[in-house]
């Protein structure tokens, strides 16, 4: 490795781990403020999904209910996590906020940020991410700057999840797993 990969990747994990990770709104602040500020950064993740992922727009219509994580931070050096916040719908409908996290345990240096967006294909696929239930993942990825190598999946058990966007610098090939919380709106 060069030591100018190997600064860029520590000067990435140190922003990853000074700044809030997961940018999002303040936890401090009421559930409404909350899913006030991150409506307009949802409907913006939204757009830009549909330009990036043209083949998948019609998902917002025709899957049973859709989270949308505008902003995921994640960072590793062996050991690695990541947040973020989000909004979640059903038939189109703002139902709940969401949080995701999570660890990552393998070869993985840097940092990143993303967003990412799930797609629940039926009712029972959405049940299960109401009741919580970690999904289990091993991958890989490559991002420098804002080029992010990661492909567009298919359904799977009943959930699609895309990621794009973001930027930092991060290698990695680690197994992990990911967590959701569910808040309805009320």
């Amino acid at each position: 490795m060069t030591t100018r990969f190997i600064s860029l990747a520590a000067l990435s994990l140190a922003a990853l781990v000074l700044a809030p990770v997961g940018c999002g709104p303040d936890s401090s602040l009421p559930p409404e403020e909350q899913v006030k500020i991150l409506k307009g950064d949802v409907e913006s993740t939204i757009t830009t999904c549909q330009n990036k992922y043209p083949e998948k727009s019609a998902e917002f219509k025709s899957a049973h209910a859709y989270a949308v994580y505008p902003s995921v931070g994640k960072g590793g050096l062996i050991v690695g996590g990541f947040e973020g916040k989000g909004l979640v719908y059903e038939r189109g409908a703002l139902v709940a906020r969401s949080s995701i996290g999570g660890g990552t345990l393998g070869a993985q240096i840097g940092g990143q940020s993303f967003s990412e967006v799930l797609f629940f294909k039926d009712k029972a696929a959405f049940e299960k991410f109401k009741r919580g239930e970690t999904a289990f993942q091993a991958g890989g990825s490559a991002t420098a700057g804002t080029a992010s190598a990661s492909a567009a999946n298919d359904y799977k058990d009943g959930v699609m999840v895309l990621t794009f966007g973001g930027g930092g610098l991060m290698l990695e090939g680690v197994i992990g797993g990911q967590t959701f919380s569910y808040e309805p709106i009320k």
